[in-house]
């Protein structure tokens, strides 16, 4: 994993300025910059993280995001980061004022940063894996998320959860569990049944080659909904915002009308969401 170039903290810094420089209310422009650029791997020199999470490049975010939320749903963004997902399901949803944003995140200065550029999001600072998290919540109807790709860290019991996998697969099944409708999700490649993004159109997407992994969790669903969205993730505009990594990704929804799902009560009537204009991706000028 590579560490942040001097360029790159040269930005981080411009955005935390931004953040915090003012209690004024940060205008659209500049919540656009700062999820551009605030870069977790400024934190104390370190990575980006020990879970290996990456934020999702925000073009990506954006057109992912285009695909979730309508009038009137309840969408939860699991594993949130700083709330780039989030803040793409706000800019697809601009001219609706009753999709209500829940972001759920354990990293504590992730939190507090998504609070000051998002502040129309419900954040909730908790382990996604845990049970008790999503028995506090109501139901949602939709879910999105750009999960960790490695390995499942996490001191809380997971048996709940029903599949035992890598962290991305076990997102997934948490997503189908705690929605109604199902999740919108990027996914590495080698966790979907077929190839998309990378691929010469008119080739044959689907593969039976799957890892193990994969295998089990298609076993748990022999009625799931695989749609990939059309969203070629390997295109430099998307490919080349991934910091410290380069993922072979699939954007996926999920849908599986038979999953178990937890008894929680349908979410109250949301409160009127902040109206956000589709940003220009632009630094901004000194």
């Amino acid at each position: 994993m590579s560490k942040i170039t001097r360029s790159q903290l040269k930005l981080h810094e411009q955005a935390e300025e931004l953040l915090w420089g003012s209690d004024k209310p940060l205008t659209h422009d500049v919540v656009a910059f700062c999820l551009e650029h605030w870069d977790p791997r400024a934190l104390s020199g370190k990575h980006v993280a020990k879970n290996q999470a990456y934020f999702t490049p925000l073009p990506l975010a954006l057109d992912t995001a285009l695909y979730v939320g309508s009038e009137g749903r309840q969408v939860v963004d699991i594993g949130a980061g700083i709330g780039r997902l989030a803040y793409g399901v706000l800019c697809a949803n601009r001219w609706s004022t009753q999709v209500q944003v829940t972001a759920v995140e354990l990293n504590a200065e992730y939190v507090k940063v998504g609070q000051r550029l998002l502040p129309e999001v419900n954040w909730v600072q908790a382990d996604f894996y845990d049970q008790a998290t999503w028995l506090a919540l109501p139901q949602f109807d939709e879910a999105i998320s750009n999960p960790p790709f490695g390995d499942v860290i996490t001191d809380c019991d997971t048996d709940w959860i029903g599949y035992r996998g890598p962290a991305g697969l076990m997102a997934a099944e948490i997503g189908l569990k705690v929605t109604r409708l199902g999740i919108t999700m990027i996914l590495p490649q080698t966790y979907t049944p077929y190839r998309f993004s990378g691929r010469v159109s008119g080739q044959n997407i689907t593969t039976h080659n799957h890892v193990r992994a994969l295998a089990q969790f298609m076993a748990r669903h022999p009625q799931m909904d695989w749609g990939h969205l059309s969203l070629d993730a390997d295109l430099p505009d998307y490919k080349g915002g991934w910091r410290g990594a380069s993922p072979v990704v699939e954007i996926v929804s999920l849908t599986d009308q038979d999953a178990e799902r937890l008894a929680r009560p349908r979410a109250v009537a949301p409160k009127p969401a902040i109206p956000i204009p589709r940003p220009r991706l632009i630094g901004l000028e000194a």
